[in-house]
């Protein structure tokens, strides 16, 4: 059973880290924004390949920031509904160790494990 005090640590945490990644956003796009203003596809192909590159690689880890940014609002709603720590498939308690883990976490460990199987089952079967 999770306690009110550890849920209330979890909510820290997941405040702290949206915090720290809409920080970082805003900071690489300010970034993105100055390099793309000052440098144009000039030079050579592999100049203009590393460029591209290293911008395509910036979306990239935005995209990610992006999606945990979601995880991060959605389990903190959760917490205004009194359903954080609640499995989204059996509507059991999630463990504290699994919260404290990856406290975005929607489903139980059991559960999580199970949506996994079928996953690789149903590339498998893409696969054929």
């Amino acid at each position: 059973m999770v306690t009110k005090k550890q849920k209330e640590t979890l909510r820290e945490v997941l405040v702290k880290e949206l915090s720290d990644i809409e920080e970082r956003n805003r900071k690489s796009v300010h970034e993105m924004e100055d390099v793309m203003s000052n440098q144009r596809l000039e030079g050579d192909e592999a100049d203009q390949s590393a460029l591209i590159e290293q911008r395509n690689y910036a979306l990239r880890l935005r995209d990610r920031d992006r999606k945990m940014i979601n995880k991060l609002q959605a389990s903190l709603r959760k917490f205004e509904d009194g359903s954080y720590g609640i499995c989204d498939s059996c509507g059991l308690e999630i463990s504290h160790d699994r919260l404290k883990t990856r406290p975005v976490a929607s489903l139980c460990i059991e559960c999580k494990l199970e949506q996994e199987q079928r996953e690789e089952r149903d590339k498998s079967i893409r696969r054929r």
